[in-house]
């Protein structure tokens, strides 16, 4: 008898066996959940286990078992990204507050405070447009840069053309925990692509890694593609 695999509905353990057990009812190794091990030319029925064919290691993919195409994450920049513009809004706020409430019966206009306020709120402002106006978008497949807010503009990126990731974080980045992430690719029309401010850029860096590996994998692309000989 030949030997064969089959999957448990329940625990999704693979169980070994022989041709003999077509048909009929077994017990699953793992989970001991009862299940009926289907012929090869029957056709799908409820509740049975599902065989498992094992391919050789230098056999392609049969057509259509490649992946869906599915998002990683999705992030924007940081607002701690832009320390000197934070900065500078909650001090020219706090000044407006200072001079609301330091110097009382003041012969001051009452529109004297607003004068560091307003800028102070602009600033907040601002800040909080280039957060909402830019985001970073992985899936399995592609990397998605987006930026602007009436007009945008979106760059996108094929993970298997990926060639380097490199993390760049100062010490003050560090300390906040933010970085510029630089994605590196063998594409004329997007060589580089910057994520800004981005938080745990470490993290986020090992996850762009592993998918534009698994992307190669996929395409059959060799990383000693993408090494150039001197003098092109």
């Amino acid at each position: 008898m030949n030997p064969i695999q089959f999957e448990c509905p329940e625990c999704h353990a693979i169980n070994d066996g022989d041709q003999s057990l077509y048909g009929q009812r077994v017990q699953c190794r793992n989970c001991h959940a009862a299940m009926v091990v289907p012929r090869p030319a029957a056709g799908a029925q409820p509740r049975t286990a599902r065989l498992v064919q094992t391919l050789d290691a230098g056999d392609p993919p049969a057509p259509g078992s490649a992946s869906p195409e599915t998002e990683i994450f999705e992030l924007s920049p940081v607002a701690r990204a832009f320390p000197g513009q934070l900065l500078l809004a909650v001090a020219l706020i706090g000044l407006g507050i200072g001079l609301a409430t330091q110097v009382p019966g003041s012969t001051w206009p009452n529109w004297i405070p607003l004068v560091p306020v307003l800028p102070g709120l602009l600033l907040l402002l601002v800040v909080w447009a280039r957060v909402k106006s830019c985001s970073y978008r992985l899936t399995t497949e592609r990397l998605f840069v987006r930026r602007g807010w009436l007009a945008k503009q979106v760059n996108e990126l094929e993970l298997y053309r990926v060639k380097d990731v490199v993390v760049d974080q100062r010490a003050v980045q560090r300390l906040l925990g933010f970085g510029t992430i630089t994605v590196l690719a063998d594409d004329d029309s997007t060589p580089a692509v910057v994520l800004a401010g981005v938080a745990a850029p470490v993290a986020v860096k090992e996850m762009i890694r592993n998918q534009y590996r698994s992307a190669r994998q996929r395409e059959g692309v060799r990383p000693t593609e993408f090494l150039r000989s001197p003098g092109t």
